[in-house]
């Protein structure tokens, strides 16, 4: 029994999905755990203490776990409504700090319960994390007056979401994720100071919760290629002339982490994985040796992810001075693994990416361990750390709050508190301390997933692989087609129509929401939504649009409305993760073969061509879309993914033609966005969507640079 005052401690042991182990544990007395079963020892005064001890309390050597990045938004949206609370003006600025402040308290000591070494700081951010770096550095554009001093929510949010009188910064996609940051507009006149003393302040913030955290910068040269010169600055300006500008602010906030106790900093540089020419290479070698000394007495970690890093910029990036730890993706830069296994540098840290950050599938926790065992023959025992491949930011929150999920499914899934386990378990494995029930779990599931007959379809598979060259060739000419649709649509030469969707009123969104909940018939819902495609069709005839849309009133989202649909897609409750700002999409999971088992869109589009003589269009969202707007199974190539939701939309192609729809309109809002970051493996990507483009007889309106190319069906 415990004293009077004694207070006690509380490890909690995360095991496989749906058990915990929670250990109270006092300090004068010393557990172990042997066979299931806990036992309790008194510490004598004056007696000899045993030393034998159970793996699972005593590693054998420290296991040594990262995480290079977790979530902010919080498990149900709690920073997005807390946000958007604040900017419309129903909360206060203490409100919205509160709830941030209890989601990183939450985070750290998740990661801290789990057994994390290195647990990230600084990685939350209240819009983006480029706009914090730009906050530190005092780079902010003359238009939203800004005066000096510590920049405020004011200035913070008037550059990320405009104000009355100045617009929001540009907005773009980070890498080839779904993510967008805030582009940096420099040029040589920026005034550069320390700005914002956000890192310092969520370490020490940390620190008072007993979690010693290891700070994340987004690092100097990355900050600059990933920037554009501001509005009247020349084009071809230099950005990394300003390194020796950014530097000194650096160099103080490094300074404020020493003195605040930090042990490791971690510096992003992800734009390392990019074809970079010898010059930005340079930078590097540049802004890292004038760093050095200011990094003194601190572990430096540069973490790069998303892709392979090229050989050059390996050889660069090992050779950076005042450097402790490199991190790697080594889930889509599994090309790095070579250049490890070629040349490490001795007595440098590896920090190996091997748990997927930008998917929801449970780790294969056997193949990573066999990779980290080879791994730790090259590096060595001590200088091994398991990491996630990227920030956990990319994936969903928390697998627990996704109680209606397939049960089978959801077991074959992983979202960003079950990563934080995986990687722990994988480092305690390294450690001798494996926990058998949790691998076994694992591979059982991993087992399941690879022989269920719902991941598998051999119509699909076989119809995939039936696939010609001479499928994805038109067998017509161009002015062949645009004939053959001129004598049956006889539009004028220049004519109109509009892209799709038109607005969705709150009481459309009530009538979707209660049939999806049963408390409106069927006959009701068709009903309403009858009555707004005819409010469409009628203001488009008045306004004389040639080529007319039903509006999409039925559609929740241009991906979800077709995944619902298709066979091989499931659906989170709670899946959300962070677009930009407060905006959080929740993705559909393809964990099978895609199929389309009944038409998706004839019923309305028939529906609304009987309510006008002049030609209506289908509309569809295209393959690659769907597949980029997904989360996407991991376990076959993208490209048959791909080409499995193509041949789908082929069926439904076919079946919207059967039923007198004579245009049809296939959205590719994001075509580009899955392009590979590196040139050498963009031909093969652009290839895959020319062919989809070409298939079935499309006829493409727009240019494969245009963002949003919509696909039209030539007339028969």
């Amino acid at each position: 029994m415990s004293t009077e005052n004694e207070r006690p401690l509380y490890f909690v042991i995360l095991r496989p999905p749906g058990s915990c182990v929670q250990i109270k544990i006092f300090p004068s007395t010393n557990y172990t755990m042997r066979g299931g079963r806990r036992r309790r020892r008194r510490r004598r005064s004056g007696g000899r203490r045993r030393t034998g001890r159970s793996p699972l309390l005593s590693p054998r050597r420290d296991m040594a776990s990262h995480i290079v990045g977790y979530p902010r938004m919080g498990p149900k949206r709690e920073l997005k409504f807390a946000l958007e609370s604040f900017w419309d003006g129903k909360s206060s600025a203490e409100d919205l700090q509160k709830v941030a402040a209890d989601l990183r308290s939450a985070i750290w000591k998740q990661m801290a319960a789990a057994g994390t070494k290195y647990i990230p700081s600084n990685t939350f951010a209240y819009y983006d994390q480029v706009l914090d770096t730009t906050a530190m550095l005092g780079a902010v554009p003359p238009r939203y007056g800004w005066k000096g001093g510590e920049i405020g929510f004011d200035v913070y949010f008037s550059m990320g979401r405009g104000n009355a009188s100045a617009p929001a910064m540009e907005m773009t996609k980070w890498f080839d994720t779904n993510y967008h940051y805030i582009v940096p507009e420099l040029g040589p006149d920026v005034k550069f100071s320390y700005a914002s003393h956000k890192a310092v302040n969520e370490y020490k913030e940390a620190k008072a919760l007993g979690v010693n955290t290891v700070p994340v910068l987004v690092g100097p040269v990355s900050y600059l290629l990933l920037s554009k010169p501001a509005k009247g600055v020349d084009k071809n300006f230099s950005l990394l002339s300003l390194l020796g500008k950014i530097l000194p602010i650096y160099k103080e906030v490094i300074s404020e982490l020493k003195a605040a106790g930090a042990s490791w900093i971690q510096f992003d540089e992800p734009t390392l994985v990019m074809d970079l020419d010898p010059h930005k290479l340079q930078a590097f070698t540049e802004a890292y040796a004038q760093l050095e000394s200011s990094l003194s007495g601190l572990n430096v970690l540069i973490e790069t992810y998303f892709a392979d890093i090229p050989a050059e910029a390996y050889k660069v990036l090992t050779s950076l001075k005042g450097v402790t730890g490199f991190g790697f993706d080594l889930v889509r830069g599994t090309k790095t693994l070579d250049l490890i296994k070629g040349a490490f540098p001795k007595g440098k840290y590896l920090f190996a990416g091997v748990v997927d950050g930008r998917n929801i599938w449970a780790n294969d926790l056997a193949a990573s361990l066999s990779t980290l065992n080879a791994l730790e023959g090259i590096v060595g025992k001590d200088k091994l750390v398991v990491s996630t491949s990227c920030s956990l930011l990319h994936t969903a929150v928390d697998l627990v709050n996704e109680t209606k999920l397939d049960k089978e499914i959801k077991s074959w899934l992983a979202f960003a508190a079950q990563k934080v386990v995986e990687v722990n378990m994988l480092a305690k494995a390294l450690a001798g301390q494996k926990d058998e029930a949790f691998f076994s779990t694992n591979a059982a599931a991993q087992a399941s997933r690879r022989s269920s007959p719902r991941v598998t379809n051999q119509a699909v598979q076989k119809a995939a692989a039936a696939l010609k060259g001479s499928d994805h060739r038109r067998a017509t000419n161009v002015s062949a087609r645009l004939d053959a649709q001129q004598k049956k649509l006889n539009l004028p030469i220049l004519p109109t129509t509009t892209i799709g969707s038109f607005p969705q009123t709150v009481e459309l969104r009530r009538v979707r929401r209660e049939y999806k909940a049963k408390k409106i018939s069927e006959d009701e819902y068709v009903k309403a939504i009858k009555e707004e495609i005819n409010k469409v069709v009628k203001l488009q005839e008045e306004l004389d649009i040639d080529v007319l849309v039903h509006g999409e009133p039925e559609r929740n989202d241009m991906v979800e409305y077709f995944g619902e649909q298709l066979s091989g897609f499931a659906f989170t409750v709670n899946g959300w993760v962070q677009s930009y700002g407060s905006r959080c999409v929740k993705p559909p999971i393809i964990y099978g073969d895609v199929s389309r088992p009944k038409p998706m869109t004839v019923f309305w589009s028939s529906m609304a061509q009987s309510m006008t003589a002049r030609p209506m269009k289908g509309m569809l969202t295209g393959p690659v879309t769907i597949l980029n707007w997904s989360f996407v199974r991991n376990d076959q190539p993208r490209f048959e993914t791909c080409y499995q939701i193509a041949l789908a939309i082929k069926d439904e192609v076919e079946d919207l033609e059967k039923a007198g729809i004579n245009v049809i309109q296939i959205d590719e809002a994001a075509l580009r966005e899955g392009l590979p970051l590196r040139k050498s493996e963009q031909s093969f990507y652009l290839g895959m969507g020319r062919s989809l483009l070409q298939d079935h007889q499309l006829w493409r309106q727009g240019h494969y640079s245009d963002p949003y190319p919509h696909v039209l069906l030539p007339l028969q």
